[in-house]
């Protein structure tokens, strides 16, 4: 089926909102004014997607995309929007999600912080097809697009890529976890002769070690505007760090606090956490195994000065939202890569628990795509 429509704007999950008679329509690849002729190809869960087929007008805010393989590689989904506009566009989305899905008013100003918009990340999965090669998934598939060089990926990265890709490096097929530092790339596997286990990171004074399969924020260089955006804004006896990884919020705010809690459910991670707690001299900050949907017990009936929380894409869950009520922390650091879920959670801690909003802040640790890093502190 075949439409015309006008682009009213962006929305959440990258795509564009136009308004049809038989209601909204959401479309791939096109900017806010933009009048176009679209294909309609899904309709899933009340929404109908569609895809360009033809413009009649081009927004001014449009560029021709930097990488070859855009519209093909799933990667780059936001390359042929001006990168001052992205910023504008997500800032929009994130307001949106604040206000729309939790019903949130009164809100401070949006701080935003981004740094260059390419050569920006030291961590990412190459998928390795049949006959060796690297890249990533296409676009909607399963399917691999071969790529040798990257311009969202750092140098050492890229040079990795280009040494799968001309067979001087033998991978199998399969996933490749790799993550750049001072000390070389780690990965998982380990491909011998060109990348290692661990890699250290430095971030400001303080250096983490970190395992090719370990989860790190992949933006170089935000990671330390973002670790310690909250530093002067906190300060106390305990925090406790749910979904704590390795360690990194722990560890750059672990000046302002007396003692400290890590909640981690991966065993792996929580061994790296303590390398880290003690490669950077901390003593006092404790790293522990536990599920964030039983966790409350741990701090034997103290109350946090701050509770920091950074849960995957699907936000906390009800027993986890639970657990943090219980803890009636003075503050809470949310940090998230899901706005959306993000604004239903921080709803429940305002409306249900007394919180109000102190700050907030979008940080763009993925330029030229979609999505975001967002953080929001709440004050009791």
């Amino acid at each position: 089926m075949i439409q015309d429509v006008t682009i009213e704007k962006m929305v959440f999950g990258g795509l564009g909102l136009a308004f049809t008679p038989a209601g909204a329509l959401f479309v791939e690849d096109v900017l806010p004014g933009e009048h176009l002729k679209v294909s309609i190809q899904s309709k899933k869960h009340g929404c109908t997607t569609a895809k360009p087929v033809e413009f009649y007008s081009k927004s001014p805010l449009r560029r021709e995309p930097s990488c070859p393989l855009a519209g093909d590689c799933g990667g780059c989904n936001w390359l042929h929007i001006d990168y001052n506009a992205q910023l504008q566009f997500k800032k929009e989305i994130f307001l949106e999600c604040l206000l729309r899905i939790g019903h949130l008013r009164e809100l401070p100003e949006i701080e935003v912080y981004n740094g260059p918009e390419y050569g920006y990340r030291m961590r990412a999965q190459i998928k390795i097809d049949e006959q060796g090669r690297g890249g990533f998934f296409r676009k909607k598939t399963n399917s691999i697009v071969s790529v040798r060089n990257c311009p969202l990926l750092s140098d050492e990265l890229n040079r990795l890529l280009l040494s799968i890709d001309e067979k001087e490096c033998i991978v199998k097929p399969g996933n490749l976890k790799v993550i750049s530092g001072s000390s070389g790339i780690a990965s998982l596997p380990v491909l011998h002769g060109f990348t290692n286990k661990t890699t250290e990171i430095h971030v400001g004074k303080y250096v983490f070690t970190i395992r090719g399969e370990d989860f790190f924020q992949s933006n170089r260089y935000l990671l330390e505007k973002m670790g310690s955006w909250g530093y002067d804004s906190v300060q106390g006896d305990l925090v406790v760090d749910l979904y704590g990884g390795t360690g990194f919020f722990s560890v750059m705010l672990h000046e302002k606090f007396s003692r400290g809690l890590l909640i981690e459910s991966i065993d792996s991670q929580v061994q790296s956490a303590r390398k880290n707690f003690a490669a950077n001299g901390i003593s006092n900050f404790e790293a522990v195994r536990a599920d964030a949907e039983n966790f409350s017990s741990l701090t034997k009936g103290a109350t946090p000065d701050l509770l920091i929380v950074d849960p995957p894409r699907p936000g906390l869950t009800k027993k986890a939202r639970e657990q943090c009520r219980v803890l009636n922390a003075k503050k809470i650091l949310y940090v998230s890569c899901n706005s959306s879920t993000q604004a239903r959670d921080v709803s429940f801690f305002v409306h249900m628990n007394g919180y109000r909003i102190e700050k907030i802040a979008f940080f763009d640790l993925y330029p030229n795509t979609y999505h975001l890093e967002t953080a929001i502190l709440l004050v009791m």
